[in-house]
């Protein structure tokens, strides 16, 4: 079999994989909202639930679409994104995408910005603590990423809203903005202040896993027969680091951080709600918890590519370089 077929019957099965995942994910969260207690007539109302009634209550059901079964609502969500659509949001009635273009811009930023911090960050300490793991401050450090990595992220951020935010008043408690000011008004530098808290939280809770599983490869890598020629014949620290370490343990962090991205999104969710923070995890709660089907599916489909895209890079990364005989 040539490589050209085998990347395409891999490509093919990545695909399959992905098509099932979105059915079941899609199936799932349809049943969800049609099981949920929540009135999504009440929502549409800000919670006033005797806003309408009888009749009129009838025929806005209608007109939402509330009436349709599950599988009625998975199959005009499905043609709708054939023809290249993700729907009209009931609770903000505004298209989809519409909605998803501007509140995943927030997110993004924040996303990229605590996981390219957390894995720059993290792949320097576990490097460091791999490189002297007797010493007293390595014990110390690995003892704290271990606890770092128990704690939840809403406990984080909430601490970090108590002391930075009320306590000493250095950054903004919440949002994106101040209160009675639109967004879009503001620049980015005017912004910058309302993403450093999310930010520190997120990089809480992605960096304990790099740094133990860094210091764990480093350790692995300085102890092989490899390093322990290199010693033997004069090379210093330095160049064993520039030629052995990094080439062999800076990969595996990285693929740690790509098949992260489930964990990534998910923290970011329940950042976004601590810090009332206007980007798509918050939106994905607001959803839920109006009962807005159509923006729910959107945001469950575009969430499923991201995560799917994370691993498959993790996958395709660890492949391609071999990273269990790299060194």
């Amino acid at each position: 079999m040539s490589v050209t077929t085998s990347y395409s019957n891999k490509l093919c099965i990545n695909l399959a994989r992905l098509i099932v995942q979105l059915c079941l994910a899609l199936i799932l969260i349809t049943l969800l909202l049609t099981l949920s207690p929540i009135d999504p007539i009440s929502a549409y109302f800000d919670g006033n639930a005797l806003a309408v009634f009888g009749d009129r209550k009838d025929l806005l059901t209608e007109q939402l679409g509330l009436n349709q079964s599950a599988i009625e609502r998975i199959i005009l969500f499905v043609q709708a994104l054939l023809s290249g659509d993700l729907g009209y949001s009931n609770h903000y009635q505004e298209p989809v995408s519409n909605i998803i273009w501007q509140r995943s811009k927030y997110s993004l930023i924040l996303m990229c910005g605590a996981s390219a911090t957390s894995l720059v960050l993290g792949y320097g300490i576990g490097l460091l603590l791999g490189l002297f793991p007797t010493r007293k401050v390595s014990t110390f450090i690995t003892q704290l990423a271990l606890i770092m990595n128990a704690l939840p992220s809403f406990w984080i951020g909430l601490m970090l809203i108590a002391i930075f935010a009320i306590k000493l008043m250095w950054f903004p408690v919440g949002g994106i903005s101040p209160l009675g000011v639109a967004p879009e008004t503001l620049s980015f530098n005017e912004k910058a202040p309302y993403f450093v808290l999310p930010l520190i939280t997120l990089c809480f809770s992605l960096i304990a896993p790099i740094i133990l599983h860094t210091k764990e490869k480093v350790m692995e890598v300085n102890s092989s027969q490899h390093v322990h020629y290199a010693r033997l014949h004069g090379q210093s620290t330095l160049s064993i680091v520039r030629y052995h370490l990094l080439r062999n343990t800076m990969v595996p962090a990285l693929v740690i951080q790509l098949a992260g991205f489930s964990e990534l999104l998910s923290g970011s969710v329940i950042i976004e709600t601590v810090f009332n923070f206007p980007g798509i995890g918050q939106t994905l709660v607001k959803s839920g918890l109006s009962g807005d089907t159509p923006l729910l599916l959107g945001i469950t489909f575009c969430c499923a590519i991201f995560v799917f895209i994370g691993n498959a890079s993790a996958s395709l990364l660890s492949k391609r370089l071999s990273l269990s005989s790299s060194f």
